[in-house]
């Protein structure tokens, strides 16, 4: 039932064509340039976005003011359903990490859309609960281990959705910098810097603008099963 136009973790993928098109249709087009909010936390408004291309950073604000990088999306995906579905203010700042076109879908004509497409409300549901489960996973992979094993685990999990094969290695396809790396990671910019070194050192990785490659799979997931307290 897929569509290898889109990501195959992706909501559109796993909607039939003719579900496809119909969330297609619904709301109205938009075009977020780079560091453009899509979302913004804690208000009240109730649209769902669905994204067809580009990419966005999800972020939450700390009690300190500052921010926390907690996932990203990119075509295919949707983001603002929560509150669309439950109509309680937003939990998560969404913010263009490139150039993205959107359809920007109120809630009535989304839950009409739930309402009429039973096969398609079971997968928005899945998407949620997918949603939910890394977030849980997230926690665990951020919370332990070293810094090298916490890098390797995100960079498995950004595989694992956003990876793209490309002659015998796999591309990570996402706009994200160190920094960008190091928030997903929950450690230091510069804890992140080492754990790339010692990557690209063991030809487990190569780093590019804005880009990873990982060139042995199932070396990055021996790093990411190790354990200690070092870099």
């Amino acid at each position: 039932m897929g569509d290898t136009k889109w990501p195959s973790a992706s909501l559109m993928a796993e909607l039939s064509e003719g579900d496809r098109e119909a969330l297609v249709r619904l709301g109205t087009s938009r075009v977020y340039e780079a560091g453009e909010v899509l979302i913004a936390e804690g208000q009240h408004d109730s649209h769902a976005v669905l994204l067809l291309d580009g990419c966005v950073k999800v972020v939450g604000l700390r009690d300190d003011g500052g921010s926390v990088l907690l996932a990203v999306r990119t075509r295919g995906d949707l983001v603002g359903e929560f509150s669309a579905i439950d109509g309680r203010p937003r939990s998560a700042t969404v913010i263009a990490a490139r150039t993205t076109p959107v359809r920007t879908i109120g809630a009535a004509d989304f839950h009409a859309f739930l309402r009429e497409r039973p096969w398609a409300a079971e997968a928005v549901q899945r998407s949620i609960t997918r949603k939910l489960r890394s977030a849980t996973r997230y926690r665990i992979d951020t919370s332990g281990g070293s810094v090298t094993a916490r890098v390797a685990r995100t960079l498995d999990t950004l595989v694992r959705t956003y990876g793209r094969v490309e002659n015998g290695s796999v591309r990570i396809d996402l706009p994200l910098s160190q920094g960008d790396l190091a928030a997903l990671a929950g450690v230091s910019q510069a804890g992140a810097q080492r754990a790339l070194r010692h990557l690209r050192a063991a030809e487990v990785v190569t780093t590019e603008y804005r880009g990873t490659v990982v060139r042995n799979l199932a070396a990055l997931r021996r790093a990411a099963e190790e354990g200690g307290s070092g870099g």
